[in-house]
């Protein structure tokens, strides 16, 4: 099998160069000799060259008294008078003109793509007008939720992925779902919803910013205090869940403490950073006494609020629970 040469890597923007970016462009890429003939064919523009129907390269079969030079520097001459183009720059110039082909080919892929989204997008946004006039203001706020979520949608999917972005109505959906789903939950619509919501790496930025940090058997009474002024509610959701997790001691450097172990509780409530110690026989000690985690207990508060439907749940604890681990009321606790 003959080996294969990678697709010569263009600039985005290589469509629109002419001129001496053009020509500095064919230099690069196919040496000076093109970038002259260029010149002399009048060929100025990524456009004109991609016009050309016929092969350029023709031009060396006949005597043109002004390519004479550039044929002598070109082509192999033999004493009849015939000539052969240099098999190393016919595979530079078709290698460049084949990735040229190949960015205006996808270059019409994505405005055809991006027209048929607009005209989709359209008419769905037409659709879901005419229902909202039939519609109360709760099914109105869900039609102006689905619009922005299917039209950043529409608005990713001609971009790059590096690229894509996110309206704040989808940012508070996509940590709601994470939070309340889970990772494997948010993959799986991540995965089969292209460009709707954002990657892992940008929502754990994205929780970062909005509070999301938590420590195990913390309970963020404070920050919910401030989440409370913030957003300006009075009424909000409490709920508490657990999910079965592999049993697994780690240790968390920023904290100094192993986790992984089910933590004490003191008058009903986990101690935090209670496994922190500079002694391995300690720490062998917990590994051989003490209950490792079987389930993970998260506490959730929901905000509710009329001004803005899409607020995302409050992370107030999180922390692991073993099979002995004796269920306690910490909501009666501070409510």
């Amino acid at each position: 099998m003959l080996p294969t040469f990678p697709p010569l890597a263009l600039p985005e923007n290589v469509l629109s160069f002419e001129g001496e970016k053009f020509f500095e462009l064919v230099n690069q890429t196919c040496g000076e000799i093109f970038k002259e003939l260029m010149e002399v064919l009048s060929i100025n523009t990524v456009h004109k060259l991609l016009l050309v129907e016929n092969d350029i390269l023709a031009v060396f079969q006949k005597k043109y008294k002004e390519l004479e030079k550039i044929t002598r520097r070109a082509c192999l001459h033999l004493d009849d008078d015939t000539i052969m183009l240099k098999p190393g720059l016919r595979l530079d110039f078709d290698r460049f003109i084949e990735a040229l082909h190949a960015v205006n080919n996808q270059n019409q892929d994505q405005e055809q793509t991006a027209s048929v989204n607009d005209v989709l997008f359209s008419l769905l946004k037409k659709l879901t007008k005419s229902f909202q006039l039939n519609e109360n203001d709760d099914s109105h706020n869900s039609y102006s939720f689905l619009i922005a979520f299917i039209e950043n949608i529409f608005s990713n999917l001609v971009k790059n992925k590096n690229n894509y972005r996110y309206s704040e109505a989808v940012m508070h959906f996509a940590r709601s779902l994470y939070i309340l789903g889970g990772r494997n939950v948010y993959e799986f619509v991540r995965l089969n919803l292209p460009g709707a919501i954002p990657s892992m790496p940008t929502l754990s930025e994205s929780l970062g910013k909005a509070g999301a940090r938590i420590e195990e058997g913390e309970f963020r009474y404070n920050e919910l205090h401030d989440h409370q002024k913030s957003c300006g509610y009075d009424i909000a959701v409490c709920s508490e869940d657990a999910t079965a997790v592999i049993k697994k001691v780690t240790y968390n450097a920023a904290t100094n403490t192993f986790t992984g172990f089910s933590l004490p509780l003191e008058r009903g409530i986990p101690v935090a950073r209670h496994f922190q110690t500079d002694s391995f026989d300690e720490l062998k000690n917990w590994f051989e006494n003490e209950d490792k985690i079987d389930y993970l207990n998260v506490h959730i508060v929901q905000p509710l609020i009329a001004s803005s439907p899409y607020s995302s749940p409050f992370l107030l604890a999180a922390y692991g629970i073993s099979n002995n681990f004796k269920a306690i009321d910490v909501f009666n606790r501070w409510i």
